[in-house]
Protein backbone atom coordinates (compact mmCIF):
# COMPACT_ATOMS: atom_id res chain seq x y z
CA UNK A 1 0.00 0.00 0.00
CA UNK A 2 1.54 3.24 -1.07
CA UNK A 3 2.16 6.13 1.78
CA UNK A 4 1.18 9.54 1.28
CA UNK A 5 2.78 12.25 3.23
CA UNK A 6 2.13 16.18 3.53
CA UNK A 7 4.41 18.98 3.85
CA UNK A 8 7.40 16.89 4.20
CA UNK A 9 11.20 18.08 3.78
CA UNK A 10 12.45 16.45 0.34
CA UNK A 11 15.90 16.78 1.55
CA UNK A 12 16.34 13.27 3.28
CA UNK A 13 15.23 11.55 -0.16
CA UNK A 14 17.51 13.48 -2.24
CA UNK A 15 21.85 12.41 -2.52
CA UNK A 16 22.67 16.01 -1.85
CA UNK A 17 20.49 16.68 0.97
CA UNK A 18 19.00 19.69 0.54
CA UNK A 19 15.44 21.30 -0.22
CA UNK A 20 12.43 22.48 1.20
CA UNK A 21 9.26 21.05 1.49
CA UNK A 22 6.93 19.46 -0.76
CA UNK A 23 3.07 20.16 -0.76
CA UNK A 24 2.44 15.86 -1.30
CA UNK A 25 4.78 13.17 -1.14
CA UNK A 26 3.09 9.70 -2.38
CA UNK A 27 5.52 6.22 -2.67
CA UNK A 28 3.47 4.08 -5.00
CA UNK A 29 4.02 0.85 -4.85
CA UNK A 30 3.58 -0.52 -8.34
CA UNK A 31 2.96 0.23 -11.70
CA UNK A 32 -0.49 0.94 -11.25
CA UNK A 33 -0.42 3.03 -8.69
CA UNK A 34 2.23 5.23 -10.22
CA UNK A 35 -0.55 5.79 -13.34
CA UNK A 36 -3.42 6.09 -10.96
CA UNK A 37 -1.66 8.87 -9.01
CA UNK A 38 -0.53 10.73 -12.47
CA UNK A 39 -4.68 10.78 -13.52
CA UNK A 40 -5.46 11.85 -9.52
CA UNK A 41 -2.81 14.63 -10.06
CA UNK A 42 -2.98 15.53 -13.86
CA UNK A 43 -4.98 18.84 -13.65
CA UNK A 44 -3.24 20.24 -10.43
CA UNK A 45 -2.12 23.92 -10.71
CA UNK A 46 1.45 22.72 -10.03
CA UNK A 47 2.59 19.17 -12.28
CA UNK A 48 3.17 16.29 -10.75
CA UNK A 49 6.68 15.00 -10.71
CA UNK A 50 8.10 11.87 -10.48
CA UNK A 51 11.44 11.06 -9.44
CA UNK A 52 13.81 8.09 -8.41
CA UNK A 53 16.59 8.62 -5.99
CA UNK A 54 16.77 12.42 -6.89
CA UNK A 55 20.72 11.79 -7.12
CA UNK A 56 20.85 13.76 -9.72
CA UNK A 57 18.23 16.57 -8.90
CA UNK A 58 18.31 19.97 -6.98
CA UNK A 59 15.08 21.01 -5.30
CA UNK A 60 15.01 24.74 -3.97
CA UNK A 61 14.98 25.97 -0.52
CA UNK A 62 11.02 27.21 -0.71
CA UNK A 63 10.30 23.54 -1.68
CA UNK A 64 7.76 22.27 -4.46
CA UNK A 65 4.45 23.34 -4.22
CA UNK A 66 2.78 20.17 -5.94
CA UNK A 67 3.04 16.68 -5.64
CA UNK A 68 6.28 14.52 -5.78
CA UNK A 69 6.05 10.51 -6.27
CA UNK A 70 8.46 8.35 -5.97
CA UNK A 71 9.44 5.46 -7.93
CA UNK A 72 11.95 4.05 -5.13
CA UNK A 73 8.51 0.42 -4.42
CA UNK A 74 8.12 0.23 -7.54
CA UNK A 75 11.08 -2.75 -8.38
CA UNK A 76 10.97 -5.93 -10.64
CA UNK A 77 14.18 -7.00 -12.40
CA UNK A 78 13.52 -10.19 -14.53
CA UNK A 79 15.60 -12.03 -17.41
CA UNK A 80 14.43 -13.14 -20.65
CA UNK A 81 16.80 -16.25 -21.57
CA UNK A 82 15.06 -16.86 -25.15
CA UNK A 83 15.73 -13.62 -26.19
CA UNK A 84 19.22 -12.51 -23.67
CA UNK A 85 17.44 -9.64 -22.12
CA UNK A 86 16.99 -8.07 -18.66
CA UNK A 87 13.54 -6.29 -18.26
CA UNK A 88 13.66 -3.72 -15.40
CA UNK A 89 11.16 -1.10 -13.38
CA UNK A 90 11.44 2.40 -13.03
CA UNK A 91 12.33 1.95 -9.65
CA UNK A 92 15.56 -0.52 -9.52
CA UNK A 93 18.14 0.84 -8.23
CA UNK A 94 21.09 0.23 -11.56
CA UNK A 95 23.32 -1.22 -9.28
CA UNK A 96 20.84 -3.99 -8.33
CA UNK A 97 20.60 -4.02 -12.17
CA UNK A 98 24.01 -4.74 -12.76
CA UNK A 99 24.42 -7.08 -10.23
CA UNK A 100 21.15 -9.02 -11.14
CA UNK A 101 22.44 -9.29 -15.18
CA UNK A 102 25.85 -10.34 -13.60
CA UNK A 103 24.84 -13.04 -11.79
CA UNK A 104 22.49 -13.91 -14.73
CA UNK A 105 25.72 -14.09 -16.96
CA UNK A 106 24.33 -11.34 -18.97
CA UNK A 107 26.94 -8.42 -19.78
CA UNK A 108 26.07 -4.87 -21.19
CA UNK A 109 25.39 -3.26 -18.18
CA UNK A 110 28.39 -3.31 -15.43
CA UNK A 111 29.03 0.63 -16.65
CA UNK A 112 26.06 1.05 -14.72
CA UNK A 113 27.29 -0.74 -10.97
CA UNK A 114 27.95 2.47 -8.58
CA UNK A 115 25.69 4.91 -10.54
CA UNK A 116 23.17 5.99 -7.27
CA UNK A 117 20.59 6.45 -9.33
CA UNK A 118 16.97 4.28 -10.90
CA UNK A 119 16.59 3.21 -14.03
CA UNK A 120 13.60 5.53 -14.84
CA UNK A 121 16.10 8.54 -14.29
CA UNK A 122 18.95 6.60 -16.14
CA UNK A 123 17.00 6.53 -19.24
CA UNK A 124 15.55 9.88 -18.81
CA UNK A 125 19.23 11.25 -18.69
CA UNK A 126 20.56 8.48 -21.24
CA UNK A 127 23.39 7.86 -17.68
CA UNK A 128 26.52 6.52 -18.06
CA UNK A 129 29.96 5.90 -16.54
CA UNK A 130 33.06 3.83 -17.49
CA UNK A 131 32.82 3.92 -21.20
CA UNK A 132 29.13 2.72 -21.50
CA UNK A 133 25.62 4.33 -21.52
CA UNK A 134 21.96 3.55 -21.18
CA UNK A 135 21.59 3.83 -25.22
CA UNK A 136 24.13 1.23 -25.91
CA UNK A 137 22.06 -1.49 -24.22
CA UNK A 138 18.58 -0.04 -24.12
CA UNK A 139 16.08 -1.98 -26.20
CA UNK A 140 12.34 -0.38 -25.75
CA UNK A 141 10.34 1.42 -22.63
CA UNK A 142 7.04 1.51 -21.70
CA UNK A 143 6.48 4.97 -20.49
CA UNK A 144 2.86 6.52 -19.54
CA UNK A 145 1.45 10.26 -20.31
CA UNK A 146 -0.10 12.41 -17.28
CA UNK A 147 -3.44 11.01 -18.61
CA UNK A 148 -2.11 7.18 -17.88
CA UNK A 149 -2.11 6.44 -21.76
CA UNK A 150 0.53 3.74 -22.26
CA UNK A 151 3.46 4.31 -24.91
CA UNK A 152 5.81 1.56 -26.11
CA UNK A 153 8.78 3.63 -27.26
CA UNK A 154 11.97 1.44 -29.34
CA UNK A 155 15.03 2.48 -28.65
CA UNK A 156 15.44 4.80 -31.76
CA UNK A 157 12.19 7.21 -30.24
CA UNK A 158 14.16 8.11 -27.39
CA UNK A 159 16.45 10.14 -29.48
CA UNK A 160 19.51 9.74 -27.02
CA UNK A 161 21.93 12.02 -27.13
CA UNK A 162 24.57 12.83 -24.13
CA UNK A 163 22.83 12.88 -21.18
CA UNK A 164 19.46 13.79 -23.05
CA UNK A 165 16.62 11.67 -24.36
CA UNK A 166 12.78 12.81 -25.89
CA UNK A 167 11.97 12.40 -22.30
CA UNK A 168 13.13 15.36 -21.34
CA UNK A 169 10.94 16.74 -23.93
CA UNK A 170 7.70 14.78 -24.53
CA UNK A 171 6.89 14.68 -20.53
CA UNK A 172 6.47 11.01 -20.78
CA UNK A 173 7.62 8.69 -17.91
CA UNK A 174 9.10 5.90 -17.86
CA UNK A 175 7.45 2.72 -16.27
CA UNK A 176 9.97 -0.17 -17.22
CA UNK A 177 12.41 -0.91 -19.89
CA UNK A 178 14.08 -3.78 -21.79
CA UNK A 179 17.52 -4.28 -22.04
CA UNK A 180 20.09 -6.65 -24.75
CA UNK A 181 22.54 -8.22 -22.16
CA UNK A 182 24.52 -10.63 -24.20
CA UNK A 183 26.27 -13.72 -22.35
CA UNK A 184 29.26 -13.27 -20.44
CA UNK A 185 31.02 -14.49 -17.85
CA UNK A 186 30.10 -13.73 -14.65
CA UNK A 187 33.26 -14.09 -12.96
CA UNK A 188 34.71 -11.42 -15.14
CA UNK A 189 31.23 -9.17 -14.91
CA UNK A 190 32.11 -9.19 -11.35
CA UNK A 191 35.81 -8.14 -11.91
CA UNK A 192 35.09 -5.53 -14.13
CA UNK A 193 32.30 -3.73 -11.59
CA UNK A 194 34.71 -4.02 -8.70
CA UNK A 195 37.51 -2.46 -10.65
CA UNK A 196 35.09 0.47 -11.43
CA UNK A 197 34.00 0.63 -8.06
CA UNK A 198 37.33 0.79 -6.79
CA UNK A 199 37.75 3.54 -9.17
CA UNK A 200 35.13 5.41 -7.77
CA UNK A 201 36.18 5.38 -4.68
CA UNK A 202 39.82 6.41 -5.05
CA UNK A 203 38.42 9.66 -7.19
CA UNK A 204 34.65 10.58 -6.03
CA UNK A 205 34.48 11.95 -3.00
CA UNK A 206 31.37 9.39 -1.80
CA UNK A 207 31.83 10.37 1.68
CA UNK A 208 29.94 13.56 1.23
CA UNK A 209 26.38 14.07 -0.32
CA UNK A 210 26.78 14.83 -3.80
CA UNK A 211 24.64 14.98 -6.75
CA UNK A 212 27.46 13.04 -8.49
CA UNK A 213 29.49 15.01 -11.77
CA UNK A 214 27.66 18.88 -11.44
CA UNK A 215 28.48 19.96 -15.35
CA UNK A 216 28.04 18.12 -18.60
CA UNK A 217 31.52 17.21 -20.46
CA UNK A 218 32.06 20.09 -22.79
CA UNK A 219 33.42 19.61 -26.63
CA UNK A 220 37.13 19.13 -26.19
CA UNK A 221 37.08 19.79 -22.68
CA UNK A 222 36.63 18.11 -18.99
CA UNK A 223 34.60 20.10 -16.55
CA UNK A 224 36.70 18.85 -13.71
CA UNK A 225 40.09 20.05 -15.15
CA UNK A 226 38.79 23.15 -16.55
CA UNK A 227 37.46 23.97 -12.77
CA UNK A 228 40.71 23.09 -11.31
CA UNK A 229 42.46 24.59 -13.81
CA UNK A 230 40.78 27.68 -12.81
CA UNK A 231 41.78 27.51 -9.11
CA UNK A 232 38.28 26.38 -7.50
CA UNK A 233 39.17 22.98 -5.80
CA UNK A 234 38.26 23.27 -1.84
CA UNK A 235 35.92 26.96 -3.01
CA UNK A 236 32.97 27.07 -0.71
CA UNK A 237 29.45 28.77 -0.60
CA UNK A 238 28.34 28.49 2.46
CA UNK A 239 28.09 24.50 3.31
CA UNK A 240 28.71 23.76 -0.44
CA UNK A 241 32.01 22.70 -1.37
CA UNK A 242 33.70 22.31 -4.76
CA UNK A 243 35.39 18.65 -4.00
CA UNK A 244 38.92 18.80 -3.16
CA UNK A 245 38.74 15.15 -4.18
CA UNK A 246 37.31 15.79 -7.93
CA UNK A 247 36.53 19.19 -9.04
CA UNK A 248 33.60 18.09 -10.74
CA UNK A 249 31.65 17.47 -8.22
CA UNK A 250 29.99 19.62 -5.33
CA UNK A 251 29.57 18.14 -1.95
CA UNK A 252 27.20 18.85 0.93
CA UNK A 253 29.92 19.83 3.79
CA UNK A 254 26.82 18.82 6.59
CA UNK A 255 25.25 22.56 6.46
CA UNK A 256 24.50 23.32 2.70
CA UNK A 257 21.40 24.58 1.50
CA UNK A 258 19.92 24.33 -1.62
CA UNK A 259 20.64 28.21 -2.58
CA UNK A 260 24.49 27.75 -1.41
CA UNK A 261 24.73 24.65 -3.78
CA UNK A 262 23.22 27.08 -6.82
CA UNK A 263 25.18 29.77 -5.96
CA UNK A 264 28.72 27.90 -6.28
CA UNK A 265 27.40 26.55 -9.52
CA UNK A 266 26.88 30.08 -10.58
CA UNK A 267 30.62 30.73 -9.17
CA UNK A 268 31.65 27.85 -11.17
CA UNK A 269 30.39 28.43 -14.28
CA UNK A 270 31.34 32.09 -14.01
CA UNK A 271 35.15 31.44 -13.26
CA UNK A 272 35.93 29.14 -15.36
CA UNK A 273 34.10 31.21 -18.55
CA UNK A 274 36.36 33.66 -17.22
CA UNK A 275 39.40 31.72 -17.08
CA UNK A 276 38.77 29.36 -20.23
CA UNK A 277 35.69 30.75 -22.28
CA UNK A 278 34.33 27.76 -21.51
CA UNK A 279 30.38 27.98 -20.69
CA UNK A 280 29.65 25.16 -18.48
CA UNK A 281 26.03 23.66 -18.41
CA UNK A 282 24.85 21.76 -15.47
CA UNK A 283 24.32 17.93 -15.59
CA UNK A 284 22.30 18.47 -12.81
CA UNK A 285 18.47 18.72 -13.13
CA UNK A 286 17.78 21.96 -11.68
CA UNK A 287 14.08 22.69 -10.28
CA UNK A 288 13.52 26.35 -10.41
CA UNK A 289 13.84 28.81 -7.15
CA UNK A 290 11.62 31.56 -7.61
CA UNK A 291 11.82 34.48 -8.76
CA UNK A 292 14.35 33.81 -11.46
CA UNK A 293 17.04 30.88 -12.63
CA UNK A 294 17.12 31.36 -16.25
CA UNK A 295 21.21 31.10 -16.23
CA UNK A 296 21.14 27.73 -14.13
CA UNK A 297 18.71 26.24 -17.28
CA UNK A 298 15.77 24.38 -14.72
CA UNK A 299 15.31 20.80 -15.79
CA UNK A 300 11.99 20.19 -18.33
CA UNK A 301 8.96 18.56 -15.66
CA UNK A 302 7.81 16.07 -14.96
CA UNK A 303 11.12 14.33 -14.98
CA UNK A 304 11.90 10.38 -13.63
Amino acid sequence: MQQVEYNVPIAPYTSMRVGGPVRLLCHPQSVEELVALLREHRSDPVPPLVIGNASNMLFPDCGYDGCVLLTGGIRGLSEQPSDGTVTALAGDPLTALAVFAAEHGRGGLSFAYGIPGTVGGAVYMNAGAYGGQVSDCLIRGVCTDLSGQLHVLEKEDFRFSYRHSVLQENGLILLSAVFACPKADPELLRAKMKKNMDARKAKQPLEYPSCGSVFKRPDGYFAGALIEQAGLKGVSVGGAQVSEKHAGFIINTGSATSGDVRGLIRLVQQRVLEQSGVRLEPEVCILPDQPNEKDLEPCPIPAN
